[in-house]
């Protein structure tokens, strides 16, 4: 297994879920002050922050998925190749 690989596909996972927990933390803070009990204006906050956060936790998480499959791409090797003589020992 490609230890550095994995570590770094995890940090970005990481860095992808603070951005998204960041996200919402910043909606609630901006309409916190303007919310009635009649309109929450939550939503409309949340738009508001836009596509460019979005962007970046997307990106950031597809990098890390792509980064950990390949740290862990050896040993999933090496799990299927023992399933395919397995499964050829037993014809």
């Amino acid at each position: 297994m490609k230890k550095e690989y994995t570590a770094v596909g995890c940090f970005f996972i990481a860095i992808s879920a603070f951005l998204y927990a960041f996200k919402k933390l910043t909606a609630a803070i901006m309409s916190s002050y303007i919310n009635t009990s009649e309109v929450t204006y939550y939503e409309g906050a949340h738009k508001l922050i836009g596509f460019g956060m979005t962007f970046w936790i997307f990106t950031s998480f597809l990098a890390g998925i792509i980064f950990l499959l390949i740290g862990m791409w050896p040993p999933i090797q090496k799990l299927l190749q023992s399933k395919n003589t397995n499964i050829m020992k037993k014809k």
